[in-house]
């Protein structure tokens, strides 16, 4: 079977990445090249650090909120 790129048929360049048993079957299966791969790879690690990054802001403004909530009511009792 021959193993071709989806990304590279799509952008027009020469998409065969290999073959793979059974060799004496010509049909096609789909797969990806090497740069394509590292290309989603960096596309997908990239992605994962922004939403970490915004996680941690939400997770610190969360923290804060509770923080100054905290301080508020203990502000209240100590008034009453």
């Amino acid at each position: 079977m021959k193993v071709v790129c989806s990304w590279c048929r799509k952008e027009g360049k020469a998409e065969l990445v290999g073959e793979k048993a059974p060799l004496d079957d010509a049909r096609e299966t789909h797969g990806i090249c090497v740069l394509h791969r590292d290309l989603i790879r960096k596309h997908w690690q990239a992605s994962i650090q922004e939403k970490s990054a915004t996680s941690f802001l939400a997770a610190a403004s969360t923290f804060a909120l509770m923080r100054w909530s905290g301080l508020l009511n203990l502000t209240k009792k100590i008034k009453s």
